[in-house]
This record gives structure tokens, sequence and C-alpha cells, in this order.
């Protein structure tokens, strides 16, 4: 079966003309996506940090914080500490903020009024789209990336991480283009990549 029949068995219609993103492009581009944020918002701690606005031991646990993004447990394995253990009210406010940041971060550039494209989308050429292969607007941005929160919400990090994995590897979507009715489709040209050819 197509993906394009696995995606209709969700109950989803496409129409339109365009190819659906392929998944590993779709998951380069999130990280590529998720560096610039967190290099974003170190920029922004180092500059309030460097002016005086935040304490010296603020910006030194901020930078812990994020540096500590994989740390070794004592199974060998690694664990994804900031979004797992949440020690204290300031781990608790770096947090909010950090995702404040990560999802306006999404929500503003995959709007209809900057082009529906992250950073990231527009290295591979992918644009965030309805069904009728329409930019998307502001609410259905909000919409579509609310999902993007739970992946950072302890515990159901590890649940909401395995269904995005299922239906990103089968069916060539996320819950958050369920919720929303959007697609990311592939444009060809359109991308960074294509023109250095």
């Amino acid at each position: 079966m197509s993906r394009t029949g696995k995606y209709r068995s969700l109950g989803l219609k496409s129409k339109g003309s365009g190819v659906r993103a392929n998944p590993f492009f779709r998951v380069l581009a999130y990280i590529i996506d998720a560096i610039i944020i967190r290099y974003i918002f170190q920029g922004i701690v180092f500059i309030l940090g460097t002016r005086g606005l935040i304490s010296d031991t603020l910006v030194k646990n901020i930078f812990l914080y994020l540096g500590e993004g994989l740390a070794p447990f004592r199974g060998g394995g690694i664990v994804l500490k900031q979004f797992i253990f949440i020690n204290s009210l300031q781990d608790l406010m770096i947090h909010i903020t950090y995702s404040a940041l990560f999802l306006a971060y999404f929500i503003v550039l995959e709007s209809e009024k900057i082009g529906g494209q992250t950073i990231g989308k527009k290295v591979f050429g992918l644009e965030v789209v309805d069904r009728t292969r329409s930019k998307i607007s502001f609410e259905k941005s909000v919409l579509r990336n609310s999902t993007k929160y739970l992946l950072r919400v302890p515990i159901l990090n590890f649940m909401m991480g395995f269904l995005e994995i299922i239906l990103l590897l089968f069916y060539s979507t996320r819950s958050g283009d369920i919720l929303a009715d959007t697609e990311v489709i592939s444009v060809s040209g359109k991308g960074i990549i294509d023109r250095l050819k």
C-alpha cells in the first residue's frame, strides 16, 4: 500500500497536487530547527547576562541545564534530562521559557504571514500547507504546533515521541498535522539544497 493509501486510512483526505515530504528530510529539518532554537536561546541568555539583567548564577544554571540535554545515567544509556527532570522552580521557569521560544519559532515561521517554512524546512524545500495546498493560517499553526509541547512534558514525552515516530514512518504525518488538518509537502526547486545543485 502506498503512503497516500496509508495516510488516507487515517480518515484524512489530501486535495490538490504536490508530493508529501519524505520523513527523513522532515526529521533533518527538525534537527536543524532545534539547533537554531537552542543557539537563539543561548544568545538571549548571554546578552541578558552580560548586560546584568539576569544574575551570573542564573546564566550558569541555564547553560548547565541546556548542556545536560544528553546526560549519561547509571544504566549506561542516555536520558533527555532537561525534558524529564525538573528539580527546582528555577528549572521549571527555564523549561517554560525555553518551551515558549521553541513553540513561537515554529508557530510564527510556519504561518502564512511568514511563508510556511522554518529555516530547517527551507533548507530541504519543505512547506506546511493545508489540504488545499494553501499556506496555513496563524491559528492552524498554533493548533499544529501545540502537540510539540507534549514532547517536552515529563512522562508524556516518551508516549508522544513513540506516537510521532509511528505516524511519521508509516503515514508520513504527525499528530499536529492530523489535529490541524495540515501536511508537509516537498516543493521542488524551493530548497536551499536544490539551489546549490
